[in-house]
């Protein structure tokens, strides 16, 4: 936000403060993201334009920073607006690390899906993502709002995309994974995805607070997990991240071992 790495606390943007890191002194992007990557060793950032929602054009001088530094990135943005995602390939000379995320909160009617389609035809690997707060889904008209989660994903589905994100905003910043049963309700959900859509490389995260919360999402059928501010708090190291398997993996080890 304004050129800046803000803490995403709860949702509630009017109160987004500059990220308050034990591994920087900055808050730029590119210098918050090398933070993260000694700390982690992870070279892959979920970035979201804050401003991008209000209106605001991408921040494609971001995107092109963290690029040349050589870090893989998944950028959710307004891409809907004026159809900015056209935009890529005029601006974005590198496409094979750079991932776009088409949010329900931008979307106003289910004819915009046949976006995921277009995004594959330019060679950029989309993704949906499905953003709550609490129980209800964020989106930018009630046509997109009123829908089911199930059926919204199905859509996505339908339409070509095969990663997607779970985020319910309700936790994201708090390091407090079980806010009035929330993250229960969104495992629940994220179980019923992957028996539906086996297929669906899925993301979620929020609250977490340390090594064992992120192996939760994973035990609950997720292919990646979202964090940051346990890894502002150094609470994750490398050798957490490194000990870390998705619920698949799991399973082959047990079916190995036994």
């Amino acid at each position: 936000m304004i050129g800046q790495i803000v803490l995403a606390e709860g949702g509630n943007r009017d109160q987004y403060l500059p990220v308050d890191t034990k591994l920087t002194r900055s808050s730029k992007p590119p210098d918050v993201a090398k933070a993260m990557f000694q700390q982690t060793g992870c070279d892959w950032v979920y970035l979201a334009d804050i401003d991008s929602f209000s209106g605001a054009a991408p921040a494609w001088h971001v995107y092109g920073q963290l690029l040349e530094a050589g870090f893989g990135i998944w950028v959710d943005a307004n891409w809907l607006k004026d159809d900015r995602f056209r935009e890529i390939d005029d601006r974005m000379p590198v496409l094979d690390r750079l991932r776009l995320i088409v949010s329900s909160e931008t979307m106003t009617d289910a004819s915009q899906f046949s976006v995921f389609g277009e995004l594959i035809a330019m060679g950029v690997r989309p993704i949906f993502s499905l953003d709550l707060k609490g129980s209800d889904v964020i989106a930018g008209a009630p046509a997109i709002g009123q829908q089911s989660p199930l059926d919204l994903v199905g859509q996505a589905y339908e339409a070509g995309a095969r990663d997607l994100i779970v985020l319910n905003l309700s936790m994201v910043g708090t390091m407090q994974c079980d806010i009035d049963r929330t993250q229960a309700e969104t495992m629940e959900l994220i179980e019923q995805i992957v028996a539906l859509h086996p297929d669906f490389c899925v993301t979620s995260g929020g609250g977490i607070a340390a090594a064992q919360d992120a192996q939760a999402w994973l035990d609950a059928g997720c292919d990646h997990v979202l964090a940051a501010s346990a890894i502002h708090q150094c609470r994750i190291t490398p050798d957490d991240v490194a000990q870390l398997l998705p619920r698949s993996a799991k399973e082959k080890l047990r079916r190995m071992a036994e």
